[in-house]
C-alpha cells in the first residue's frame, strides 16, 4: 500500500527516524510511505487544554467555533465568517504542550513538501517544495486543475517572514533547552542533532528500559505524544491521555523497550545525518534557514477540489486529492475532528474522505500507530 502521511514537523521527525533505523527496530511497516506533507508550527496545544482556555477561561463553547487562525499575534476564533474572539497569543502560553518549546523546526524540514499560511496573501498558503517527488506532485496538481500556483517572489511578504519566525522559535527554544538541562532535563535529541555516526545512538539505546523512556522524555516534558514507542512495542505499550504508558501486565524491560526507546524521536534525533539521507538523490538545493529545499510557492485549491472547508489556501487536502487520484497514493494519514474540535487520527482512501480532513486543527493527534495499523494490513 502507498500511503501518504501529514504531520507536523515533530511528527516528521519522529518518522524519518523511523525511516533510518527500520533494519535496527525490525519493522518495515514505515517505509510505505510515499509521500510527506509538513505543516508549519510555532507552538500546539493539548486538546484538553484548548477546551479549558476557550470554554472555562472564555465561556465560549468549542461547538460554537467554525474556524481557528492565528495572526498578529492573536488566536482569532470563527463563527459565520466573523471574528467571535481574539485571545492574545501570550495569554495561550501556559496552555501550549511542553514538548513544542524544545522544538527547532518550524517548517518542516524533512517532509517532501512543506505548507503553512506564513509568507502567502489571504487565501493562498505557502508550499515549500523540498523532493522532486514534491515537486512533480505540485506540477500535476497545476496541471489537473486543482490548484493555482504563483511563485513567493510574486507575493507579500514572501519567505521573509517564514525565516523570521523560524529564527524565532530556533533562538527561542534553545534558550528553553538550556535551562532544562540546568535543572537536570537535558534535551537529548537537541543534542544528537549534529551527530555523524549512528553507533552511539545504538549504544545508548542498549538496554534501556520504559522507566528510561519516561524518566529522559515524558517525565522531562519532551514527549510530543506521536506514539512511535507504542507502534514499535505496541504489545507492551498504549496512549493514555497523550502519554504512553506500559498496558497491564506488561513488562517494562527487554528487546522490545530498547527499540521503543531507540525509535522515539527525543531520545536522539541525528537530523543532519537524516537530512542528507532524504536529500541524497535530490541533486542541486537551496540550503539555508528554511533548511534544504527546491523552490518556494504560493499555492491556493481551485472550484475542482470542491472544499466546503479549508485553512487558506486549502493547498494540502487539494495536493491530497491529486495524489489519490492519479494512484500515487492509496490513503492518506491525516487528522479530522468532531464538532466540538476533538481531533483523531484518519486514514483517508477516498476523495470524500480527503474533503472531511480540510482546516487546520490546532490540537495534537497521535498517528503513529494508526499508520502501522494501516501499512501492516
Amino acid at each position: 500500500m502507498k500511503l501518504a502521511y501529514v504531520g507536523l514537523p515533530c511528527q516528521l521527525q519522529a518518522l524519518r527516524k523511523l525511516q533510518m533505523f527500520s533494519s535496527e527496530i525490525g519493522q518495515s511497516w514505515m517505509n510505505q510511505v510515499e509521500l510527506t506533507i509538513g505543516l508549519f508550527c510555532r507552538e500546539n496545544w493539548a486538546y484538553t487544554c484548548l477546551r479549558a482556555l476557550v470554554e472555562d477561561d472564555y465561556g465560549i463553547k468549542l461547538s460554537e467555533v467554525d474556524k481557528f487562525d492565528i495572526k498578529k499575534g492573536k488566536m482569532l476564533l470563527y463563527r459565520n465568517g466573523e471574528v467571535l474572539l481574539g485571545i492574545p497569543l501570550h495569554e495561550t502560553k501556559p496552555y501550549v504542550r511542553a514538548a513544542c518549546e524544545v522544538c527547532l523546526d518550524f517548517s518542516a524540514e524533512l517532509a517532501d513538501l512543506s505548507v503553512g499560511a506564513v509568507g502567502s496573501p489571504p487565501k493562498y498558503s505557502t508550499v515549500i517544495v523540498r523532493t522532486r517527488r514534491g515537486m512533480e506532485l505540485l506540477r500535476e496538481a497545476e496541471s489537473s486543475g486543482y490548484v493555482e500556483v504563483r511563485h513567493i517572489s510574486e507575493v507579500k511578504p514572501g519567505t521573509r517572514l517564514v525565516v523570521k519566525l523560524t529564527n524565532e522559535k530556533r533562538e527561542e527554544n534553545l534558550k528553553e533547552a538550556e535551562q532544562r538541562a540546568k535543572h537536570g532535563y537535558p534535551a537529548r535529541h537537541i543534542q544528537s542533532m549534529g551527530e555523524r555516526e549512528l553507533t552511539g545512538i545504538l549504544e545508548g539505546a542498549k538496554g534501556r528500559s520504559f522507566a528510561d523512556l519516561e524518566r529522559h522524555v515524558v517525565e522531562a516534558g519532551m514527549c510530543v505524544a506521536c506514539g512511535t514507542c507504542v507502534a514499535v512495542a505496541g504489545e507492551h505499550l498504549e496512549m493514555v491521555e497523550e502519554r504512553p504508558r506500559l498496558r497491564e501486565g506488561a513488562s517494562g524491560e527487554g528487546e522490545a523497550l530498547e527499540k521503543a526507546y531507540l525509535a522515539c524521536p527525543r531520545t536522539s534525533l541525528p537530523t543532519m545525518l537524516m537530512a542528507e539521507r532524504l536529500f541524497s538523490e535530490e541533486g542541486e538545493v537551496k540550503s539555508d534557514s528554511l533548511g534544504k529545499y527546491i523552490d518556494v510557492f504560493a499555492v491556493r485549491a481551485t472550484e475542482k477540489a470542491k472544499l466546503s472547508r479549508w485553512q487558506d489556501g486549502g493547498a494540502v487536502t487539494a495536493l491530497l486529492l491529486q495524489a489519490l487520484s492519479s494512484g500515487r497514493i492509496d490513503a492518506a494519514i491525516t487528522a479530522m475532528r468532531d464538532r466540538d474540535w476533538k481531533p483523531r487520527a484518519v486514514a483517508a482512501r477516498s476523495e470524500e474522505e480527503l474533503r472531511q480532513t480540510g482546516g487546520t486543527l490546532y490540537c495534537y493527534v497521535t498517528n503513529m500507530p494508526l499508520l502501522k495499523e494501516v501499512a501492516s494490513r
